[in-house]
């Protein structure tokens, strides 16, 4: 690598979706402008916000921050995520989320990723998880099987995924851009509130991705947030399976998945059947209550469990670690 190359400092532009961010948008919008990484553009498109999000978002007075205002509202937030791809420049592109705060070396350490491993098409961060009051209540973790700073490839993620579920942190992941515009949008009428999960597993079947084992981020969790509400209220399939099955498909290569992830998998669908049979019941609806339990494949499930008795632990545990997702 050149002494030029070293010093270039790519444009990175930083995306903020925002539907009524009024509570949380000034410490997002300050944790982006105070990254000791300078060259950025931070695009905020906001969504029709019927609070005074767009007021605080004018407030600021640096000269980086371009504010898109929408013509119409989204009713999804992943739609409003396509609507930034039109807007940026830069070299590199994330999509923040509007309720996180960054911690203040995350894109540095995410371009000096990029220049130790060239051909990768993705990194990812780690991170804090807290609620409303800014509290840690949680953290990320990477599973076992895979080494944070090292690339990733596409049926590595595929098998710790099959068994760990999705770890990648949305609002921590940076893209070359000219790989987001090859892959986007995010098929949000496909695979509904997991098509972002889909969006980085496309990457990684194209390009090498990374997930730095370091805590560059806080994500915030509350029970107002959308997809909490959804996942104590559902009573269909996660959409993660939706993107697991389809990629499983696809995949022209299935034998490289190993036999233990496909029933960790299975194991996975189970527990989520199980939510499904609560939520219902906690909703009352027996008649959704019944035709759920009749769903389940329970001697499938049951023969699993006698046959790998160690992954029930495994699971519990991760059922632990997402239930902090749910509050």
């Amino acid at each position: 690598m050149t002494e030029n190359s070293q010093n270039h400092e790519p444009l990175v532009s930083i995306c903020i979706p925002v539907f009524n961010g009024e509570k949380t948008i000034r410490k997002t919008v300050d944790s982006v402008i105070n990254q000791t990484y300078k060259n950025l553009e931070i695009v905020i498109v906001d969504n029709c916000s019927t609070d005074s999000t767009v007021k605080i978002v004018q407030e600021f007075k640096d000269s980086r921050i371009r504010l898109i205002l929408n013509d119409i509202h989204f009713p999804c937030g992943e739609y409003n995520w396509n609507r930034c791809f039109q807007y940026v420049h830069g070299e590199f592109m994330a999509i923040f989320h509007a309720d996180d705060i960054y911690l203040p070396y995350m894109v540095l350490r995410q371009i000096e990723t990029f220049r130790i491993f060239p051909s990768v098409g993705a990194v990812f961060t780690q991170g804090n998880i807290i609620n409303e009051y800014d509290e840690i209540i949680g953290k990320f973790r990477l599973p076992s099987m895979i080494e944070g700073g090292k690339p990733i490839s596409y049926l590595q993620l595929i098998d710790a995924s099959l068994e760990y579920a999705d770890f990648l942190p949305t609002p921590s992941a940076m893209l070359r851009r000219e790989i987001y515009d090859k892959f986007s949008p995010f098929r949000y009428d496909q695979f509904g509130s997991a098509s972002d999960f889909d969006l980085w597993l496309r990457v990684a079947a194209c390009a090498p991705i990374v997930i730095l084992d370091e805590k560059l981020m806080n994500y915030r969790v509350s029970k107002t947030q959308g997809t909490n509400k959804i996942n104590r209220l559902r009573t269909h399939e996660s959409d993660f399976f939706k993107v697991m099955d389809f990629h499983i498909r696809q995949n022209k290569d299935t034998t490289k998945i190993s036999a233990k992830a496909m029933k960790s998998y299975e194991l996975s669908r189970f527990g989520d059947q199980l939510t499904c049979v609560r939520n219902a019941f906690q909703k009352r609806d027996w008649t959704e209550f019944k035709d759920q339990i009749k769903r389940i494949p329970w001697t499938k499930y049951f023969k699993i469990l006698i046959q790998n008795p160690k992954m029930i632990y495994m699971k519990f545990r991760l059922y632990s670690y997402f239930k902090i997702f749910k509050v």
